[in-house]
């Protein structure tokens, strides 16, 4: 376990319970790695600044929220966040586990989204939120262990090679709607979807969008109308997580999308 740099979990409960599970490091290696070697927590300080210095050029700067780093910029509509997490059963100088998740938020969301929120706080803003391996073409769960020498640049690397492309998308609103309606766009639900394309491009594009669903049977035709009628009359319909058809259904009546001689 101590020599692998990348740890790619295939599920979010996977990953949930590597992260909380002790590693079994042998005692000699324990021994080896502890002469010389920073403590964990200055070791996952430092890996947090080589990182931060890395994509300073790209125009990300490192802030603390509740005592872990965020990476942070700012583009557009975009608020681009990488929070840096330090796993809890760390050895010094062989294991020392971090985990970095996107949390994307865009201005225009609560506007769309207060059409139908029914907390008593305000709407949130969030585009994507994950980790940083579900941009990558194969995607997973990912656990660094930035103790070996290598990882950090092997890290850097794959920011480089995978998250900034896919940040780039997320600003790129014509190349976005394409990726959208081709289904190519990782972290980002059919929900939030239809959102996006209702802050950008207005109702017609949304309306396309659900359409498009219903063609590839993405939705359940039937199930979503029954769901859509149920909002149009007044039925208590907030987006619902995990209930897909229903939070289509509920954003496309708030939102007018769709009108009887339209289906």
């Amino acid at each position: 376990m101590f020599g692998i740099v990348q740890r790619r979990l295939h599920s979010a409960v996977e990953f949930e319970t590597a992260w909380s599970t002790p590693v079994d490091i042998p005692v000699f290696v324990r021994d080896l790695g502890e002469p010389g070697s920073l403590s964990p927590e200055a070791g996952f300080q430092a890996a947090a600044h080589y990182i931060a210095g890395s994509l300073d050029r790209f125009d990300f700067r490192l802030y603390r929220n509740g005592g872990n780093p965020v990476l942070e910029r700012r583009v557009s509509s975009l608020r681009e966040n990488v929070l840096i997490q330090f796993g809890p059963h760390s050895v010094r100088g062989a294991y020392l586990p971090i985990s970095l998740d996107l949390h994307i938020s865009h201005d225009g969301l609560r506007e769309v989204r207060e059409r139908y929120w029914l907390g008593e706080s305000r709407p949130p803003t969030v585009l994507v939120s994950g980790n940083i391996g579900l941009t990558q073409p194969v995607p997973t769960y990912d656990i660094w262990n930035v103790a070996t020498e290598d990882a950090l640049p092997e890290l850097v690397h794959a920011i480089r090679n995978d998250v900034l492309p896919f940040l780039e998308l997320l600003d790129a609103p014509s190349l976005l709607r394409r990726a959208i309606f081709d289904s190519e766009v990782p972290l980002i639900d059919h929900s939030t979807a239809i959102e996006w394309l209702l802050v950008e491009f207005g109702r017609k594009d949304a309306r396309d969008y659900v359409r498009a669903l219903m063609d590839n049977e993405d939705v359940a035709v039937r199930d979503f109308w029954a769901q859509h009628d149920a909002a149009k009359a007044g039925q208590p319909s907030g987006n619902v997580t995990g209930e897909a058809t229903r939070s289509l259904a509920v954003i496309a009546a708030s939102h007018d999308l769709f009108r009887s001689w339209l289906y």
